[in-house]
This record gives structure tokens, sequence and C-alpha cells, in this order.
């Protein structure tokens, strides 16, 4: 099982929260590879079997690069692929950006394996609260067991 992890950044939080990802589904076994949106390409994403996009949360929804990423995905071919998202954001209201990337992903088709999830960040800068990373690293565990099974 290969997967690629696409993300958004502004300021690094959310490339904190993808590396800390790939660290945990590293831990169980899976290969994974770390693209940031603006250098990901079609060729990353058809010859990954899953997919796991994320991005910093803006009015409620996906950054522009994360949707723009994503949309690159899906016109390289979803069908059959597998899936999750997350976000970073301020708090835990709304549907943030992970459910705007989860709604585009089973739009065209990708199965999703494991809830969506987000991150908190405690300023416009960061840092990420305290315990974010090690939650991420989880998630990537969580996400490398639900793709073996």
């Amino acid at each position: 099982m290969k997967a690629l992890i696409v993300y958004d950044t502004k300021t690094g939080m959310t490339e904190k929260i993808a590396l800390a990802i790939s660290a945990g589904m590293k831990e169980v076994g899976t290969s994974v590879v770390v693209k940031k949106a603006d250098e990901v390409t079609e060729e990353d994403f058809r010859s990954a079997d899953a997919w796991i996009v994320g991005s910093p949360t803006h009015a409620w929804s996906a950054s522009g690069p994360g949707k723009k990423a994503l949309k690159l995905g899906i016109a390289a071919g979803a069908s059959g692929k597998k899936g999750t998202s997350f976000d970073t954001r301020f708090d835990n209201s709304g549907k943030g950006g992970a459910g705007k990337l989860q709604e585009m992903m089973e739009n065209a088709g990708v199965q999703i394996v494991v809830p969506p999830e987000w991150f908190i960040v405690t300023g416009m800068k960061g840092p990420l609260a305290d315990g974010q990373e090690a939650k991420a690293t989880t998630f990537g565990r969580k996400i490398a067991g639900a793709l073996r099974s």
C-alpha cells in the first residue's frame, strides 16, 4: 500500500501535522510520500493507493491550494482510491477544511477509510496546541490500520 500525503501550509503548522501523520503511518509499515500542494503532480496521485489531503482552514473551508491539488488528483483518476483528510484550525467548531476536502473526495469516488481529523493552532502563525503532533501520529497509525483491513 502506497500512501500520498498532500498538504498546504502558510506558516508550517499544517506541514508539521502532515509529517507527524506520515511518521505514524510508517510505524505501521505503510509506504508514504509527503508532498506540498504546489509541488504534487498527477503522477503522484496516480501512483498512490491512498490519498491523505490536508489544509489550513480558511473561511470554514480548505485553502485554495489544498483544493486545487485535490482537483489535480481527481483529474488524474480517483476510482479505486482510498483516503481521508485533515486540517488545522483555531477550534473544533464547524466543518472546516477537512470537511470540504472529504466532500470533494467522496464526490469523486474516493473511499473514506477513517473520518477526517482536525488539529488546533493557537494563533494565526501558530504554534500548534499541546499534544497536536502526537495526536497526528496516532491519526497516521489509525489511517494505516484502516488501509490494511
